[in-house]
């Protein structure tokens, strides 16, 4: 069977390693090699797009961006004495004590060029170890459930009540709470030629046919006094169909066919394969390429929510996580090579996208019997042309850890978003403390 470290070297992805990388909690920088050398950033564009990864089952980085120096080493090869990556030759060097781990595909190469801001140990207080409970808290942007997700209330603010239908749009069959605003909400289009109507605004099990639901929610949201929830319904059953008819997504509801102009992960020609050496598949790049395909057919979406799967490795860990990590790293490294040969009318794809990654949470750092378990103080990066490449935030003490042996956060997940709402979407600084229900610091990458 081959090993981890004979695949790699068949593959030639020896990365020169990178230098200069500061952690910090204001800003940080790179330089070196990796497959380029650091380009500086670009102003953010007038048009921006914001695509969502959800690394959903949460996410173990510390196997993606361990620890090669400094007391973290000896905690971690303590911890992690099966499962821990500890091969310099599995690893680029980051600076500063960390590494990044060659499995995580094109990565390297991004984060050399100065396209990555890597925040690590980003969490919050009170976590919740619950999948369920924490991705709502994730979605909500707040530890006291709310009900509403920030893009949500960021649409309820920025978006048109009457159009903007495919402004907010999801390539997964389900509308997370991240999705939902007050009075709006996402539309979830997972293929080139279909739409999901959100099913958790339904009572039964079907969707009604189109001439009820149209009757219906003209009367709720023109009744005096209209129930809350048939409300809700009716205005998510307003916005289903009029995307459907919006002439923007092409005839019929179906988008212009678009090939893309590189290989993706799961395609025939893709070089990169899993570590048994059987074809790598992945999900995200489906999505990708149908994100790719709206853009270049003119939509106008503003925000994407895409979604990786499979992250909750309690077992078979040192088999799944590689591949998962080629999957998720080949994808994002696909996607922004494609975008470059996409022109739009506001200009071009790369320049316009910025993406952002999270997990509900990391992984405990003891590892288990061949896997780990949930843990706190994650992993989040955004990757595009504006951003400033580096560390923000500082990478958790493995010698300091919480009662339960697990990380304690750095950065509060709300300091990302702010940054996003302000620097890239495009908010006042007053209604962005008002969407997050409180002001939180900035984070230097925009």
């Amino acid at each position: 069977m081959t090993t981890r470290r004979e695949f790699i070297q068949t593959l030639g992805a020896t990365g020169a390693a990178l230098a200069g990388l500061t952690a910090c909690s204001g800003g940080g920088k790179s330089s070196g090699g990796g497959g380029g050398s650091t380009q500086p950033p670009a102003p953010p564009p007038a048009s921006p797009i914001l695509v969502i990864v959800n690394i959903d089952g949460g996410y173990d980085w510390l196997n993606v961006m361990p620890p090669n120096a400094g007391s973290n080493l000896g905690v971690y090869q303590t911890k992690r004495a099966t499962l821990g990556i500890t091969d310099s030759g599995l690893l680029t060097d980051l600076g500063s004590g960390a590494a990044l781990n060659k499995d995580f595909t094109g990565m390297d190469t991004l984060s050399a060029l100065g396209r990555v801001a890597w925040i690590p140990g980003i969490g919050m207080p009170n976590p919740n170890l619950s999948h369920f409970t924490s991705i709502d808290l994730w979605g909500q942007g707040a530890t006291v459930p709310a009900g509403t997700g920030w893009l949500g209330r960021f649409a309820d603010t920025a978006f048109s009540p009457s159009g903007d239908v495919l402004r907010g749009l999801s390539v997964t069959s389900d509308l997370p709470v991240m999705l939902k605003g007050a009075s709006r909400s996402f539309v979830s289009i997972p293929s080139a030629g279909g739409y999901v109507f959100p099913a958790y605004l339904l009572n039964g099990g079907t969707v009604p046919d189109a001439a009820t639901l149209e009757t219906g929610w003209g009367t709720a949201l023109n009744a005096t006094s209209p129930d809350p929830g048939y409300a809700a319904g009716a205005q998510a059953g307003k916005l289903f169909f009029d995307a459907q008819n919006n002439p923007a997504f092409g005839t019929g509801g179906a988008l212009a066919a678009r090939t893309p102009s590189v290989a993706y992960p799961g395609d025939t020609t893709y070089p990169i394969t899993r570590l048994s050496g059987s074809p790598l598949t992945s999900s995200l790049s489906n999505q990708f390429k149908l994100i790719a395909q709206m853009i270049a057919a003119g939509l106008p979406g503003q925000v994407y929510f895409s979604r990786l799967g499979g992250w909750d490795t309690h077992s078979n860990q040192a088999v799944d996580h590689p591949n998962l990590q080629r999957a998720l790293g080949g994808s994002i490294k696909a996607f922004y090579d494609d975008l470059a040969t996409i022109t739009t009318s506001a200009g071009n794809a790369q320049d316009r996208v910025m993406i952002l990654a999270y997990s509900e949470f990391g992984r405990r750092v003891q590892e288990n019997n061949g896997g780990t378990d949930h843990g706190t103080a994650g992993l989040a990066f955004c990757v595009g042309k504006a951003v400033k490449g580096g560390f923000y935030g500082a990478y958790p003490d493995l010698t300091n850890l919480d009662a339960n042996g697990n990380m304690k956060f750095t950065t509060d997940f709300r300091s990302l978003y702010a940054t996003v709402l302000d620097r890239w979407l495009g908010q006042a600084t007053s209604t962005t403390d008002t969407l997050l229900g409180s002001a939180y610091p900035r984070l230097g990458f925009l």
